[in-house]
């Protein structure tokens, strides 16, 4: 785990609304990993990554009243036809990461290791998360989750 700073940030992509509570809701895996699967299908990420910035894929995990939008892209300032633009501002990040393994079930066990510890979930600011796979491999996945805080 480490505390970095982020400059603010655009990506493109598409996302989902999914329902549940608050942003850290085990219901959400597999809907997010659903979507994700649909993506690479109809191949979004192969259009997309010639427009990245650093050929890493992005989820953004962002809170709304009923649930989270979920936003799967990558990280540029380009706009494209029939693809959503989502800007994240600067700020402070807990970021874990982790490797070898499920991209999905990786992030799902470090949102637990995030939020299952009472004064890390304090620190949490209520903005959005972002969930990056370094890699470019979901079956053998090197991700890193990056959790937006206040600092003291």
């Amino acid at each position: 785990m480490q505390i970095k700073h982020r400059q603010a940030c655009e990506f493109i992509g598409r996302s989902i609304e999914i329902e549940g509570k608050g942003v850290h809701d085990p219901g959400y895996s597999q809907e997010k990993t659903a979507f994700y699967k649909k993506l690479f299908q109809i191949g979004m990420m192969k259009e997309l990554m010639p427009l990245s910035k650093d050929k890493k894929g992005y989820a953004v995990i962002i809170p709304i009243e009923k649930g989270i939008r979920y936003f799967a892209g990558v990280l540029s300032d380009n706009n494209l036809d029939g693809y959503e633009q989502l800007e994240i501002a600067s700020q402070d990040y807990t970021v874990f990461a982790a490797q070898e393994g499920l991209s999905r079930h990786l992030f799902d066990q470090l949102e637990d290791r995030f939020f299952s510890d009472k004064e890390q979930a304090a620190s949490y600011n209520g903005k959005e998360i972002l969930e990056v796979l370094v890699n470019g491999d979901p079956a053998n996945a090197e991700v890193e989750l990056w959790v937006p805080i206040t600092r003291d």
